[in-house]
C-alpha cells in the first residue's frame, strides 16, 4: 500500500508587524473602531506578501538541475544545484554525484539551466567534479562549457542565527515529483538541529537535495540536503550558509577569496585539499569495491554464510548501499532465513525503491511465506515499471507459479505462456550481464586474483 496523504494544517497566519501601526494587529483595529469591511482590506493587504511571487525571477536561474550517469544507472538520478560564481562553479550535495553502494563519482554530470519558470529546464551541458566531502555531504562541480547568466553570492551572504527561527523560506529545486520545471515550496525555519542544519517543515522530496533555500527577501540560506520521515510527520533539513563557508575554509588552501569572481582561480587542483575527508573521484575505502566483488563470487558458489561478514564490513562503511543490503537478502534467502531476507530486502528498497532485483526477490522470499497475494502485487508492480525481459520473464513466471499453486490453470497458463515468449530475449539480455572471462586478460587475472585476497583474509580473520 503506498503512503496515506495527509493534507497539512495551514500554519497560524504570522502578519508583519510594523511599529506604531494598529495595521499590524487585525484585532487592534477593531479595537480602534475600524469596521469589519476594513479590518478585511487590512488582512488582505498583510497577506498579500505570502502569496505574490518575487518580480523577479533571475535568483530562480541560478538553480540548476543535476543529472548523474554511471555505468550501472543509464537513466541517472536527478538532484539540484546553486551556481555561485559567474564561471559557473556550482555547490551540491555530495549524495548527488556519488554512488551511494560503491563510494566512488566516476558518473558523467550534465546540468540543465532555467531559461522561464513555467519551461522545463534546458540547454544541458557537462560538467565536472571539482572536490567532495561525504561528512558534510557538500560537493564542487565545474559547468565545463558557458554557465548560466545568474549566480548566487555566497560570500556576501550573511550568517544563519538564532534569527531565523521561524522565518518564512522557500526552497527551489527539481524534485521529478514535479517534472522537469523547477518547483518552490515554501515553509519556515523550525529550528535547529545538534549539527546546526536548519530544520523546516518546507516541502522537501527527492530531487531537492542540492537547490536553494530561500528566506522572503532572496537571501540564500542554505542546500536542502535530507528529510527526516516517520508515523508521526516529516521534517526537512537545510546546510546552513555557514557550514559551506566552513568547508570551503578547509578546502582551499589560500583561504576563501574575498570575491565571488576570484572563486575560479581558487578552486584550481594545486589550491584543493585532498585529504582527510575531502575527495575527489575516488573511494574513501578502497577495499569496499573488492568485498562486492567477493560478495559477488561468493553467491554464485552458494557460500551463503561467509558472504555476511563481507556485506557488514561494506555497511560498516556504507550505511546507505542498496546493493549491500540487497546482498545480504540473498544470503538469507540461500540459508532458507526468508524473514530476514524479506527485511533486507525492504531496507534496500527504502535506500532505492527502484531497485529491481531487491523487489523481485522480495517477492520471491514472500512466495516461500506462502504470502501470495502480496507476491502477485509486486511482480505486477516490476511488470509495469519495466521493459527489460530480464526482469520481465521471471515476473510472469512466478506469477504462473502462484496461480498454479492456487490451482487455478487458465491464469496460470496464460502467464507461463508469455514468460515462455519472453525467455529467448531475457537469455540474451542476461548473456550481456556476463563478463566473458579471458585466461589471457591480465585485467581479469587481477581482480580474480583480488578477490580471492579478499575472500583468503576474511577467511583467515574469522
Amino acid at each position: 500500500m503506498g503512503p496515506v496523504r495527509r493534507v497539512p494544517r495551514a500554519p497560524p497566519l504570522r502578519l508583519p508587524a510594523v511599529a506604531g501601526s494598529p495595521a499590524s494587529d487585525p484585532k487592534a483595529i477593531l479595537r480602534h473602531g475600524a469596521s469589519s469591511h476594513a479590518a478585511e482590506i487590512a488582512l488582505l493587504t498583510c497577506m498579500a506578501p505570502l502569496t505574490t511571487m518575487p518580480a523577479n525571477h533571475d535568483i530562480y536561474k541560478a538553480v540548476v538541475r543535476l543529472t548523474n550517469t554511471t555505468n550501472r544507472d543509464k537513466h541517472g538520478s536527478l538532484g539540484s544545484g546553486v551556481v555561485f560564481s559567474p564561471a559557473g562553479l556550482v555547490i551540491t550535495n555530495n549524495h548527488v554525484i556519488e554512488d551511494s553502494d560503491f563510494g566512488t563519482a566516476f558518473g558523467k554530470i550534465t546540468v540543465e539551466s532555467l531559461q522561464r519558470v513555467d519551461r522545463a529546464a534546458s540547454n544541458t551541458v557537462p560538467a565536472e567534479l571539482v572536490i567532495r566531502n561525504e561528512v558534510y555531504d557538500l560537493a564542487v562541480v565545474r559547468i565545463a562549457e558557458t554557465p548560466p547568466n545568474h549566480f548566487i553570492d555566497l560570500l556576501k551572504t550573511p550568517s544563519t542565527d538564532a534569527s531565523l527561527m521561524e522565518r518564512r523560506i522557500r526552497v527551489l529545486g527539481y524534485p521529478p515529483l514535479g517534472g522537469g520545471t523547477i518547483t518552490v515550496t515554501r515553509g519556515i525555519v523550525s529550528g535547529f538541529d545538534e549539527d546546526g542544519n536548519l530544520k523546516t517543515d518546507t516541502e522537501i522530496n527527492r530531487g531537492n537535495s542540492g537547490g536553494a533555500a530561500l528566506d522572503e527577501f532572496d537571501r540564500f540560506l542554505g542546500v536542502p540536503s535530507f528529510i527526516s520521515c516517520d508515523a508521526e510527520g516529516k521534517l526537512g533539513f537545510i546546510i546552513p550558509v555557514d557550514r559551506i563557508k566552513e568547508w570551503f575554509g578547509d578546502v582551499l588552501k589560500s583561504g576563501v577569496p574575498q570575491r565571488s569572481d576570484q572563486l575560479e582561480e581558487a578552486f584550481v587542483s594545486s589550491n584543493l585539499n585532498y585529504s582527510g575527508d575531502n575527495l575527489d573521484q575516488s573511494n574513501r575505502y578502497p577495499r569496499i569495491l573488492g568485498k562486492f566483488a567477493a560478495v559477488e563470487t561468493l553467491l554464485s558458489m552458494g557460500e551463503y554464510e561467509k558472504v555476511l561478514s563481507h556485506v557488514r564490513f561494506i555497511l560498516e562503511k556504507r550505511p546507505r548501499s542498496a546493493l549491500a543490503y540487497h546482498y545480504l537478502g540473498n544470503a538469507f534467502l540461500g540459508l532458507g532465513r526468508y524473514v530476514d531476507a524479506a527485511a533486507q530486502f525492504r531496507i534496500a528498497l527504502t535506500h532505492n525503491p527502484s531497485h529491481i532485483p531487491a523487489l523481485g526477490n522480495l517477492g520471491v522470499t514472500l512466495i516461500h511465506l506462502s504470502r501470495y497475494s502480496e507476491a502477485i502485487q509486486i511482480f505486477e508492480q516490476i511488470i509495469d515499471s519495466t521493459d527489460n525481459p530480464a526482469e520481465l520473464w521471471p515476473s510472469y513466471n512466478n506469477i504462473g507459479r502462484i496461480y498454479e499453486i492456487w490451482g487455478k490453470e487458465g491464469p496460470a497458463q496464460l502467464y507461463r505462456q508469455r514468460a515462455a515468449e519472453l525467455s529467448a530475449a531475457a537469455a540474451e539480455r542476461m548473456s550481456q550481464y556476463k563478463c566473458h572471462q579471458n585466461s589471457g586478460d591480465k585485467v581479469t587475472a587481477l581482480l580474480d586474483a583480488m578477490v580471492s585476497a579478499e575472500i583468503k583474509t576474511e577467511d583467515e580473520s574469522s
